[in-house]
């Protein structure tokens, strides 16, 4: 896929990276066509007693209109389909990244209060299960991506016979066998790579997990599996109610089905019958050009100009809706799914990352509304306006605390005292449900910012 400023013109209209016009196929039946005209004009010119005339153009604008309709409408088509195909695939990353970031946050409570509660067994069994999914959300991605990029579409163009069933095609596919995609470990990964050919892993895959996968008709639905196994055989052990967890079963769901309306894309092609009829209307129309131009230009130098950009104006359309038809190959302007998997990954490797758990663990203010706490699990340590300025408290805790206090509108120091104002504790509310947070926050004066 590439990126460009469709603002450019100069660059824009000479850029050849990714352009059906400079390709030489598409030059080399313009310059077919415009010699072409360019015969048919020196026949009129020379008097030619067997020069080709038109008697009236009604039939060929007839065919032209067609031709003309039925190109923007597969071109249509064709965007419809490469849309719908990035579409899902965003639905199908979101969804799964969604499914992992909710039991990272499910298991991150349990795993606090299990640490309080020094319950080794616990702890073990929820780190261990973190680890698997997360290798396995990875390879989950990478079997995708790598299922779409060869889908039926993309392996009937690599195969010398153009034309097969799907019943056959399902014959050849399993005849040859399973052919892993190329892993490489993140730590290994060189990133700057400009073009990325092989599916990241935060490990390889297991002898015993290559050989499941070697075996499975289905490699996506098999690492599924596995994700909903470990997720259900933790379950009990989480300390988020069972009708909270099934939230992400919902999203894996989700997810699949993104995945299902990409795969639909890959395997099923642009009608045959369409496309046959449209080349053969496009390549009658391309030899008639030259007759139709000449006889009204009668110049041997517009004609056959013309001419060239007529054939090539229909000509790259059509080569256009091809390439959008699908929209996993491998042509420059295809989806990169490679990189939407790297993507993928770096953001299972930001949501696991231990310096979120920790950023997460630390509470901005208090109760009282007056000071910082340090980390969960060891002795809370005051940080207010008077351990400030009678130096008990760390400079940088103290820094941190004016920060905050700034931020939120709070007075700090002589502004508190002058302000006439304090911020007194007050926990009643907190005791009603779903009002945690409403102790404090209703202390804290109009004036100030209050949160709710």
């Amino acid at each position: 896929m590439l990126l460009y400023d469709n603002k450019g013109f100069f660059w824009l209209l000479l850029n050849r990276r990714g352009s059906v016009f400079y390709r030489w196929d598409s030059l080399l039946g313009g310059l077919c066509v415009a010699l072409l005209g360019g015969a048919v004009q020196y026949m009129h010119s020379s008097g030619w007693e067997n020069k080709p005339e038109i008697g009236h153009h009604y039939g060929l604008q007839a065919l032209g209109v067609a031709v003309t309709f039925a190109i923007v409408f597969r071109t249509q088509l064709a965007w419809n389909r490469y849309w719908e195909a990035v579409t899902q695939l965003h639905v199908m990353y979101s969804k799964w990244h969604d499914a992992f970031s909710q039991f990272q946050g499910f298991a991150e409570v349990t795993l606090k209060a299990a640490k309080e509660k020094k319950d080794e067994a616990k702890i073990k069994l929820i780190m261990m299960k973190q680890r698997r999914l997360k290798l396995n959300f990875a390879l989950l991605s990478a079997m995708a991506a790598e299922r779409l990029s060869h889908g039926d579409n993309q392996l009937i163009e690599d195969m010398s016979r153009k034309v097969r069933s799907r019943h056959a095609m399902r014959v050849e596919k399993e005849a040859e066998g399973y052919q892993p995609p190329a892993f490489v470990e993140r730590k290994d990964f060189d990133r700057g790579l400009k073009k990325v050919m092989s599916f990241v892993l935060f490990r390889k895959p297991s002898p015993q997990q290559m050989d499941l996968l070697a075996r499975s008709n289905d490699p996506v639905s098999s690492v599924m599996y596995w994700i909903t196994w470990d997720l259900a055989s933790v379950m009990k052990e989480l300390d988020t109610a069972p009708p909270i967890q099934t939230r992400m079963y919902q999203e894996l769901s989700n997810g699949m089905l993104g995945f299902n309306n990409c795969l639909k894309i890959a395997d099923v092609p642009f009608p045959l019958p369409f496309a046959q009829l449209l080349l053969m209307s496009l390549v009658a129309f391309s030899l008639l050009i030259p007759l139709y131009v000449i006889v009204f230009t009668k110049s041997l130098v517009v004609g056959p100009v013309l001419c060239f950009f007529l054939f090539e104006s229909l000509w790259c359309m059509n080569e256009v809706a091809k390439e959008l038809e699908n929209p996993f190959g491998q042509d420059m302007n295809d989806i990169s799914l490679p990189d939407f998997h790297l993507r993928f990954v770096d953001t299972l490797e930001s949501v696991s990352h231990m310096e979120q758990h920790e950023m997460l663990q630390m509470d901005d203010i208090d109760d009282t509304g007056d000071s910082l706490l340090r980390w969960h699990g060891s002795e809370p340590q005051k940080v207010g306006t008077e351990g400030c300025e009678n130096g008990t408290a760390p400079s940088h805790n103290c820094e941190a605390h004016v920060a905050a206090r700034k931020m939120s509108g709070f007075p700090h120091g002589h502004e508190a005292e002058t302000s006439g104002e304090k911020v007194a504790q007050d926990t009643s509310d907190a005791r009603c449900a779903g009002q945690s947070y409403v102790g404090w926050s209703r202390a804290i004066p109009s004036q100030w910012m209050t949160f709710r």
